[in-house]
């Protein structure tokens, strides 16, 4: 397994709006429509019902309907205010992994080689919904060995790792050059730093982009559990290369860690079955452990359209009158 990223296509910035086209032209086809911001606020007016899903929130359910009908629904608000996004994007060493570089480009770029390509894709092209549609969007990238750190610069509090909350479609740029400078390595800690964005962004919707390979016994899940009972929306987008759900590998091989130093030299015909096992049981602690919760999960591969991620945001989420 290499232990650094290929750089990300040099005419990012066309790959990502070409990626937004191409699903906004999908979710326009789509039986919904493109919605409003739903914020849970007060001010909020009704906009439609939808069947109930494990994590929506409980306070919408309605109870009249249910005592009708037997069916799950829940309210749907929508709001013309401007919402604050923080993007988390995860760029550990583990997210160098990639073995989908050989594929055919899609229809609007080059396929990610890794997935620290098409998370950085994906957080680049939710950031463009976002700011297109008057948001503003803060990016945190999961830095190396950074926790609780911060650095003092001119008296002022600097966080590594953070753009804050701006608008504007030039702020795009801004996070952009962040995105391309800063290529996946080391180690960091996932709840510490969203220990932070939790901290400074209260009434934000919080997305976050990562393998979630953590360190053992990290609870990750905490402050967004918190975020997300104060009624703030919560999206973790885990993303999977897909060697890592079917183990390929037969022949006697050296695996290395990416986060360390690490090796393991290995006959891999003896360790597929137990490795899938556990590798399941992971994915699916991480989606119950989500859902429970009450933050949205969704599992990313990327062996397959990052459009097909995009359009739900375009759906039910951003969009405010289609724009």
């Amino acid at each position: 397994m290499p232990a650094t990223a290929s750089a990300l296509h040099p005419d990012l910035l066309e790959r990502v709006k070409g990626l937004v086209a191409r699903a906004r032209s999908l979710a326009i086809g789509g039986r919904h429509g493109v919605h409003r911001s739903r914020l849970l606020g007060g001010g909020s007016e009704f906009s439609e019902y939808k069947a109930y899903e494990p994590g929506d929130d409980l306070r919408f359910l309605d109870w009249k309907v249910l005592a009708r009908s037997e069916k799950y629904v829940v309210r749907q608000f929508q709001s013309d205010r401007s919402q604050d996004v923080q993007v988390v994007l995860d760029r550990t060493g583990s997210m160098a992994f990639g073995t989908t570089g050989g594929r055919a480009p899609g229809p609007w770029g080059p396929w990610p080689a890794t997935k620290w390509e098409a998370a950085s894709t994906l957080a680049l092209a939710l950031s463009f919904v976002y700011l297109k549609q008057g948001d503003r969007v803060g990016l945190w990238t999961l830095e190396p060995g950074t926790g609780e750190r911060s650095l003092s610069l001119l008296g002022r509090r600097v966080v590594p790792g953070r753009i804050p909350l701006r608008g504007g479609q030039r702020h795009l740029i801004e996070l952009a050059a962040r995105v391309t400078a800063a290529g996946p390595s080391g180690e960091g800690s996932l709840a510490s730093t969203l220990n932070q964005v939790v901290a400074a962004g209260r009434r934000s919707t919080i997305i976050v982009i990562s393998d979630l390979l953590t360190p053992e016994g990290e609870d990750w899940v905490a402050p967004l559990a918190v975020h997300a009972a104060r009624g703030r929306e919560v999206q973790v987008l885990h993303v999977v290369d897909p060697a890592e759900l079917a183990f390929p590998w037969e022949e006697p091989t050296l695996f290395v860690d990416m986060e360390g130093s690490d090796e393991l030299s290995a006959n891999p015909r003896e360790l597929a079955r137990s490795y899938r096992e556990e590798f399941d049981a992971f994915l699916e602690a991480s989606r119950v452990s989500c859902v429970s919760h009450g933050l949205r999960y969704q599992r990313i591969n990327t062996a397959e359209a990052l459009e097909d991620v995009v359009v739900p945001f375009l759906r039910s989420r951003p969009g405010r009158h289609g724009r």
